[in-house]
């Protein structure tokens, strides 16, 4: 196609494209015939405005799909196919039996997991990856730092068919930006698209089919092209690809800059091409080199670039694409194939917006202007209005900003040439949470065909949001004259947190199957979806399909609405659903009223009993399976609304309680129901409850119609009627009596009946209850506690209990709960004693329930109902110590509280009397329980103390019980920090207090300021506890020398760690946060390493977030920083240069114990250490004098870790450490790792090891290229001579200045004697004159003068 002036041109083809050229101008034309051909000159293009700014790449250089030595390994191991029967036709039944599974649905939409899913990404689930979903081709695009995968998304198969392309310039870091990608329709000789990757800086690669990983190994075409952009800014990155086929793509860069691209020539051949967009006032049907280069404006005035979207294809290519910043700048084009453009539209539209948004909802009229932002838009409808004008009708997603939360709002505008018009405005309310800046992909919109439902996708929430116009009314009419659309159904699809799941990719699924990105899709995947919906990649999550399966009764007057109801089916019925990634609570912003919450989980709760729910079918083959699940959906529902925290009035808990009771009895009689006429023989299966059932009145029970099958009257009893199973229990009695009075007296008919209507009473009550015991624990004492909580305060009214009634159940409340606190334990010794397994199950489960109520219970009545003295009485005889001391520690506080308050003056002498009296009581009450219990309640006192965050209370209180606290806190690793204190300050155990912190820093500390002062007052402990010795004038501890040792070690290696952190302390002060801190190091200081070590890359990663984060390091974590960390500025930081070699070195000193370890890593120092220098230029000595090459030597690393062991004595005689030769370096961990990788994953180690070898080959090539080994003896000579040099220096220099000291001080000495001497011959010699008075001068004027 076209190419840059000055370069030459391909030769001129005599033929044309087969794609057909779009016309020079926005007149119509009529194409010529498909097959007609003309010639093509120079003449056929003529440049209007000089050279174009345009890149061009023929497909000259292939880009391999995966960097391996064998293609045939490469197709193999990059290409999964799953191994299955015939092959269906995906396209004929693609919504039957798809293999999704609901996660959950309501009369709306629903949410599936779709089955396909690429071995790789479940594998690895926390990879960062983000991607796109293309429904019209039926392909999902995965993207990470170094491959690209391509998998039908909607095929029923666990292990799709999955093409795996490597990416042939992968990010350095792992913080780097995931490349962008795209597929591109397919071409002319082939069914499946291609695939474009653009990684943010800038250097494209494009396959022209996917399906190319299936015939690269028989070498039948050279399909790949690359392309490095040029022109990009410095630091400017690529943010976003749009797909505007067929009329090409668009890029959007950091800087606000936009470029138009195509991935095919004239002919149809791959060749991309990109070309960026400029500003000016050009006109705007100029072509290329015309109206894109002046139509949009500069970086500066478009501001940061929110999205650029694309509106459906109406011609062929040709394409409407609209540009939208944060700020609310639009710009409407209209692209063509090959670079044609015209500017239709251009708008400010911010203010606009915002104040349509103030009239339409009054209650964000406060908010600031200047927190208005487009978060993304689509195209509402057809851009082409009725009179044929391009106008653009477009749907967008703004927000508002207020503190701490946001405000979401769709806003219909549309777009003309000369103005903006604010149609509609929908709030969102169901919404608030502040977009996260830090997501893998940006907020995104869809309003998926036929338009009746908008879906907004956060990075862990999509919201569900009604579009769907109403019928006319005239409350519509004031609406809309408002711009107001009226209120219809919204919902919020929460993620879960604890999943650590995250929307990293989406894309939407329409109606009429309309290409909305690839053209003319001919793949045989393509998905015909039957709703509108949008699909997300879930990274830990799989792939999700929302789907509004029910749009037509969103147009209605009964439009559907969220409500209590449909969240509790949601949370009840598919909150149990394995690994299901949704969050049932219900958010904020959606909360209900707990009136409203009761009355539909009644509702819900009856109509499960009465199987009226469609989740649960009503006509199952196993009623015990039927009756199972209704139980676990009634369990589900209490467990939600306990989790959630709704305040239920008391009736409500209580009915919902009888339910489920009813559900359980219920299924206990069906059980020996079912096991009774299974023993019975043929023709003799009528019991006791088939005619219980039919002796119930009609009004009591559903009568089922034979006509539709319903013939067995028990089971369609249990499936709808077990709601009055109350009613069902007398007549087992009634009859028996009714039996024997009609003349069946034989004894053992009777019998018989009486066994069964025995089993069908016992069963049900007895089941009941043992519900109401696993269930709700000690519940009759909460509501009685709750009436007289209720009550005790309150004057009686009618049909209030009276005050004494309230006071007698108050008083009988401390014996209830000791009855049921003495019958479970009793219930729990006997399941103990049990040989049956199931009852020490059940013993177990008992004990914890029991805990829990029996504490409850106590706190209830010390708290609640004032009743301390019964509280501890209770908690005392049943020796339940932990609630014993939470009740006695309560108590104290309140008397202690009281006593403060009595400054005021608010207590009188009597009163404070009384609390004081009452605190003293208290006091020797924990001191007995001392002498009672003795550790068992020392423990359980001080587990409380540290629990309430009561530190005085724990080391001052009762300081006679000093012997349990330290017992205790010996006990408790954990309390180390306290312990300590507790050792130096009240037992004076120095060696106690050095032990305790040292264990505390050498196990279990990671601060590294925390783990260094710890070791120090360790240190300083031990040695204030031991005894000491004097030798040879040298005091010394006895004993301990290891521990000093040790402590003096890890010592060594923090102060090592805080070098490192001073040196790339610069580089980090513009940073904002920690995330910010490890970015920046990364950039100045990450390893230049080849793309072929990524272990080496995630190892610096790791260990600079360390630093950065100041955790405390290993030896081996502190080599790995050290020695593939970069210096930034050789010159400028020379010393820091050979000194980390040093300190690595010293590290391994300081923290491997293992000689065999030690070596090794020393090994690894030596080697990464020369491989830092520049060997080639020091080797080639051509026209160097010896001065120039020693200079040379000594600005290499490795002279410099030469000098810096040898200053610091590491090459001693007494020193284990010695310079390894070169030779001996070679193979250092390629054949065995290091023990610290011993306890990972095979897969990791292999790629260890092979980072490795490749730094062995390299460092193997300087030594048989580059006479490593002669300049290694060389730097380490030179070394030792220069250091002997120095030291003989420092020598001479020091005996000259100790003997300059020596004639000083003589000399002071000397001048000090005679001046002594002559003060004293002063003092004892005779005055020789005598002052004599003078009438006109002081006494000075009569002093002789010398």
């Amino acid at each position: 196609m076209f190419s840059p002036a000055g370069s030459n041109p391909p030769p001129a083809s005599i033929r044309t494209s087969r794609r057909r050229q779009r016309p020079l101008s926005n007149e119509g034309s009529i194409p010529k015939a498909k097959r007609q051909r003309s010639a093509l000159s120079d003449q056929t293009f003529v440049p209007p405005d000089g050279p174009p700014e345009m890149q061009e790449a023929k497909a000259y250089k292939p880009a391999a799909i995966v960097p391996q030595e064998s293609i045939r390994e490469v197709s193999l191991h990059h290409k999964e196919i799953a191994v299955r029967g015939k092959k269906q036709r995906l396209g004929d039944r693609n919504s039957k039996g798809d293999g999704s599974v609901v996660l959950t649905t309501n009369d709306t939409y629903t949410v599936s997991k779709l089955p396909a899913l690429p071995d790789r990404l479940r594998a690895n689930a926390k990879e960062r990856q983000h991607g796109a979903i293309y429904s019209d081709s039926g392909y999902a695009l995965s993207l990470t730092h170094t491959h690209a995968i391509v998998w039908p998304y909607a095929i029923n198969v666990a292990s799709p068919e999955t093409f795996t392309f490597a990416i042939p310039h992968p990010s350095k870091h792992l913080s780097d930006p995931l490349p962008l990608g795209s597929l591109v329709s397919a071409s002319a000789s082939s069914s499946e698209p291609g695939l474009v990757v653009v990684p943010t800086t800038g250097k494209i690669t494009y396959w022209e089919s996917i399906a190319s990983a299936a015939t690269l190994d028989l070498r039948l075409q050279r399909n790949g092209v690359d392309l490095s952009i040029s022109g990009m800014l410095s630091g400017e990155t690529v943010i976003q690809i749009l797909n505007a086929e067929s009329a090409g793509f668009m890029l959007a860069f950091s800087t606000g800059r936009i470029a138009y691209m195509s991935v095919r020539d004239g002919q149809g051949r791959p060749a991309i091409s990109v070309q960026f967009l400029r500003s000016g006032a050009g006109s705007a049907n100029t072509g290329i080199f015309g109206s894109l280069r002046n139509a949009l404006s500069s970086s500066s005035s478009r501001g940061d670039i929110a999205a650029v979207r694309a509106g459906r294809p109406e011609k062929v290519g040709e394409r409407n694409v609209v540009l939208a910043t944060a700020k609310g700048k639009l710009q409407s084009w209209d692209i063509h194939r090959g670079g044609h453009t015209s500017l239709i539209a251009e708008a400010e539209a911010r203010e606009a917006i915002v104040l349509a948004i103030k009239e339409a909802t009054p209650a964000m009229s406060e908010l600031l202007i200047e927190t208005f932002e487009i978060l993304d838009f689509t195209h509402a409808t057809n851009s082409f209005t009725d009179n044929g004008e391009e106008d653009a009708n477009l749907l967008l997603l703004t927000s508002l900003g207020d503190r701490q939360i946001s405000h979401y709002i769709l806003v219909e505008i549309l777009l003309k040439r000369s103005e903006l018009i604010v149609k509609n405005i929908r709030p969102i309310k169901s919404y608030t949470t502040p977009v996260n800046r830090a997501a893998t992909s940006n907020t995104r919109l869809y309003f998926p065909a036929p338009s009746l439902v908008a879906y907004a996708v956060f990075d862990r929430a999509v919201v569900v949001v009604s579009m769907a116009k109403q019928p006319d009314t005239p409350e519509m009419q004031l609406r809309l004259e408002s711009h107001l659309l009226p209120q219809t159904f919204e919902d919020v699809i929460d993620f879960r947190k604890d999943m650590n799941v995250e929307i990293v990719g989406s894309g939407m699924e329409e109606v009429n199957g309309s290409s909305y990105g690839i053209e003319d899709s001919k793949s045989s995947r393509r998905h015909k979806a039957k709703h509108p919906a949008t699909v997300l990649i879930v990274r830990g999550g799989g792939v999700l399909r929302i789907a509004a399966t029910d749009v037509t009764k969103l147009t209605s007057n009964q439009a559907q609405q969220v409500t209590a109801r449909s969240k509790l089916e949601q949370a009840v019925f598919f909150g149990n659903v394995e690994h299901n990634p949704i969050n049932f609570a219900v958010r904020s912003e959606l909360e209900f009223p707990a009136e409203e919450v009761g009355e539909a989980a009644l509702e819900l709760s009856r109509d499960i009993l009465k199987s009226q729910t469609p989740y649960i079918p009503s006509a199952p083959g196993s009623i015990d399976q039927n009756l199972r699940k209704r139980s676990a959906a009634l369990l589900d529902l209490a467990d939600y609304l306990r989790t959630s925290r709704v305040a239920l009035d008391r009736v409500t808990r209580w009915r919902l309680l009888w339910d489920a009771e009813r559900m359980e009895a219920a299924t206990i009689i069906w059980r020996r129901y079912d096991a009774t006429v299974r023993q019975k023989p043929v023709g003799q299966k009528r019991g006791l409850l088939t005619e219980v059932i039919e002796y119930i009145h009609e009004d009591y029970k559903t009568e089922p119609l034979p006509e539709a099958g319903e013939l067995d009257r028990v089971r369609h009893w249990f499936i709808n009627d077990i709601w009055n199973l109350e009613i069902a229990l007398p007549w087992a009695f009634q009859v028996i009596k009714y039996t024997y009075q009609d003349g069946q007296k034989d004894h053992s008919f009777v019998m018989e009946i009486t066994s069964e209507a025995n089993d069908l009473l016992v069963g049900a009550l007895q089941g009941a209850f043992d519900f109401r015991t696993a269930n709700i624990g000690l519940k009759q004492l909460e509501l009685a506690g709750a009436l007289v909580t209720e009550y005790s305060e309150t004057s009686p009214r009618e049909g209030q209990p009276s005050a004494e009634l309230v006071g007698k159940v108050k008083d009988e409340l401390h014996v209830l709960a000791d009855m049921s606190i003495r019958s479970n334990k009793e219930r729990i010794r006997w399941c103990s004693v049990q040989d049956d397994p199931q009852f020490q199950i059940e013993a177990e489960e008992l004990t914890g329930q029991q805990e829990v109520a029996a504490d409850a219970a106590i706190k209830l009545l010390a708290k609640e109902l004032n009743s301390p003295g019964e509280a501890i009485v209770l908690a005392e005889k049943h020796e339940i110590l932990p609630t014993l001391a939470f009740v006695l520690m309560f108590e104290l506080n309140e008397c202690s509280r009281k006593a403060i308050n009595n400054s005021t003056g608010s207590l009188n002498v009597s009163a404070l009397d009384i609390n004081n009296e009452q605190s003293r009581a208290l006091q020797a009450t924990v001191r007995q329980c001392f002498s009672k219990f003795g550790t068992r309640w020392a423990n359980a006192l001080y587990e409380l103390d540290v629990e309430l965050d009561s530190m005085r209370v724990l080391l001052d209180g009762f300081p006679e019980e000093l012997a349990y606290l330290t017992a205790f806190l010996r006990s408790k690793p954990e309390y180390a920090k306290i312990a300590w204190i507790h050792e130096i300050t009240r037992t004076h155990d120095f060696d106690q207090a050095a032990q305790t912190l040292l264990d505390l820093s050498l196990i279990r500390e990671q601060n590294l300021w925390s783990k260094k002062i710890e070791l120090s007052i360790g240190k300083l402990a031990r040695l204030v506890g031991k005894n000491y010795s004097q030798k040879d004038g040298i005091i010394i501890p006895d004993g301990g020398k290891s521990e000093l040792i040790t402590m003096h070690n890890q010592l060594g290696l923090i102060k090592i760690q805080e070098t490192a952190y001073d040196f790339i302390l610069p580089s980090i002060s513009a940073a904002i946060d920690e995330n910010a801190e490890v970015q920046l190091a990364l950039e100045v200081h990450g390893s230049k390493l080849s793309s072929k070590q990524p272990a080496f890359n995630s190892l610096l990663g790791e260990n600079m977030t360390r630093l950065i984060k100041h955790t405390a390091m290993n030896a081996s974590a502190l080599v790995d920083l050290l020695t593939l960390m970069d210096d930034n500025d050789p010159e400028e930081q020379s010393i820091f240069r050979g000194e980390r070699f040093y300190l690595a070195i010293e590290a391994t000193r300081y923290g491997l114990a293992d000689r065999k370890d030690q070596v090794l890593c020393q090994r690894v120092i030596w080697r990464r250490c020369m491989l830092r220098d520049n060997w080639t230029d020091i080797n080639n000595t051509d026209m160097k004098d010896d001065f120039q090459i020693s200079e040379q030597l000594r600005r290499t690393a490795l002279y410099l870790a030469f000098r810096g062991c040898l200053k610091n004595h590491l090459f001693d005689k007494a020193s284990t450490i010695k310079p390894i030769k070169p030779r001996d370096i070679l193979g250092a961990c390629t054949d065995e790792l290091d023990h610290r990788f011993s306890g990972l994953d095979a897969s990791i180690r292999e790629r260890i090891t092979k980072d490795f070898e490749v730094e062995d080959d390299n460092f193997n090539v300087l030594l048989e290229r580059y006479r490593l080994e002669k300049w290694y003896s060389e730097a380490l000579d030179l070394a030792r001579q220069d250091f002997t040099e120095e030291v003989a220096d420092e020598t001479e220099d020091g005996k000259k200045m100790r003997q300059v000291k020596m004639a000083l001080e003589e000399a002071e000495k000397a001048i000090s004697e005679k001046e002594k001497s002559a003060a004293e011959r002063l003092l004892h010699s005779k005055l020789t004159f005598k002052p004599k008075a003078k009438l006109n001068g002081g006494f000075s004027n009569s002093v002789k003068k010398y």
